[in-house]
């Protein structure tokens, strides 16, 4: 697989008030791909001093895989989801200790979603690389630039989760350092150069992880993808610590998150693994 770079010019605009003043005709639909069962001890971290007790209690999230229509620039995924070999194999083929089990039923998966809605795909963007994020990449056309944050294919490791992105020719990469930042946040990228569509830099629960911000005519809408599981972490402030490879980066992203809801109560929110 090759890696290039993902070429975004810098944005002039300085503040979300300034980029919220002009929204574009941009929608998200959000496709339900599967779901998974965890535990509430996992998406709440129980060592942060605010925790509090946090009681054992198995969740059942969807999978989900963001569609966005643009007027101009065409369609895009935001995540891929389940592919459908989660219908007859709850691993979807990936075998080992630490393939993740999923649930799935009949025509879930994200490649029935896009051709029942006769959706043409000008590109996918990927929050980060888990296996939940990225399976459906397998029923997903692969002439299309698959793009991520700069970093996230460090840590990519196929032959324990699965060799999902085996048929990917060039993966793109975001680099955030050359970016400007947007406050609170830190480096953010104006992925179609309209400001209709945000990529923010969101590390902790990996290394590249992204956020992303739709900037529609119906009122912004972010997505904190698994910086944020459920709408408790960001009720709790408390970040996520499973599957998380910087718990500490991790609470400090999520504050950042807070904060901007804070300034900005006018954005929806979408965590993770709940549906609008």
């Amino acid at each position: 697989m090759k890696i290039k770079e993902f070429k975004i010019k810098k944005s002039a605009q300085k503040s979300w008030s300034e980029i919220f003043q002009n929204p574009r005709d941009i929608i998200l639909e959000s496709f339900k791909t599967g779901s998974v069962k965890i535990n509430r001890r996992g998406t709440i971290n129980i060592k942060h001093p605010h925790a509090g007790y946090i009681k054992d209690q198995i969740l059942n999230v969807p999978i989900i895989s963001h569609l966005i229509k643009h007027n101009v620039f065409g369609n895009y995924l935001i995540d891929a989801g389940l592919d459908a070999m989660y219908t007859y194999d709850p691993y979807g083929g990936v075998k080992g200790k630490f393939a993740d089990e999923f649930f799935q039923e009949k025509n879930e998966n994200i490649g029935f979603h896009l051709k029942n809605n006769r959706i043409k795909l000008e590109g996918i963007f990927l929050s980060h690389l888990h296996p939940d994020h990225i399976a459906g990449v397998r029923e997903l056309p692969k002439e299309i630039p698959y793009i991520v944050g700069k970093g996230e294919i460090e840590q990519y490791q196929p032959e324990i989760y699965g060799d999902f992105l085996k048929d990917i020719d060039t993966l793109y990469e975001i680099d955030f350092s050359i970016l400007n930042e947007i406050p609170p946040w830190g480096p953010c990228a104006d992925l179609l150069g309209d400001g209709s569509l945000w990529a923010i830099s969101t590390p902790g629960h990996t290394k590249g992880h992204i956020s992303y911000l739709i900037n529609g005519l119906d009122g912004p809408i972010l997505l904190t993808m698994d910086a944020s599981f459920i709408s408790d972490n960001l009720r709790l402030k408390i970040a996520p610590c499973d599957y998380t490879e910087d718990i500490t980066l991790a609470q400090k992203t999520l504050e950042q998150i807070c904060e901007f809801l804070l300034e900005y109560p006018e954005v929806k929110v979408l965590s993770g693994h709940e549906l609008l």
